[in-house]
């Protein structure tokens, strides 16, 4: 009975989903040079080139994080873009058919806990 309670709390809350952008990111002036790594975003702007992959300083350890095309934001390390939501993930696991939504940051605490359950109980 706990696993229904834990399967319909893990699909009425949000899985860590990143607000998208409703615009571009403003580009930086180091990004004028020519990459590898630039490339045309969506064909939005015909003269902004953003790089596709951004060194980042996290607590001074250099962090690379990737752009989404479709949020049109750089996304956090370990946040990942699910083809299925459509929406960038923080800390995405999988797309869960039978929840109905991703499995992210939040949800997979709920995951866990269920998954503990059936282990003391079975």
């Amino acid at each position: 009975m706990q696993d229904f309670t834990f399967l319909f709390m893990t699909s009425g809350r949000d899985p860590g989903i990143i607000p998208r952008n409703s615009q571009l990111p403003e580009s930086d002036e180091s990004c004028h040079t020519n990459t590898q790594s630039m490339e045309w975003v969506n064909n939005k702007t015909p003269n902004l080139k953003l790089p596709r992959v951004k060194d980042v300083m996290v607590n001074g350890h250099t962090v690379k994080v990737k752009f989404c095309d479709t949020c049109l934001l750089y996304r956090p390390p370990r946040a990942s873009h699910c083809s299925i939501c459509n929406n960038c993930v923080q800390k995405f696991d999988h797309h869960c058919p039978w929840v109905g939504q991703c499995i992210g940051s939040v949800s997979l605490i709920i995951i866990a806990m269920s998954a503990f359950f059936v282990y003391v109980y079975f």
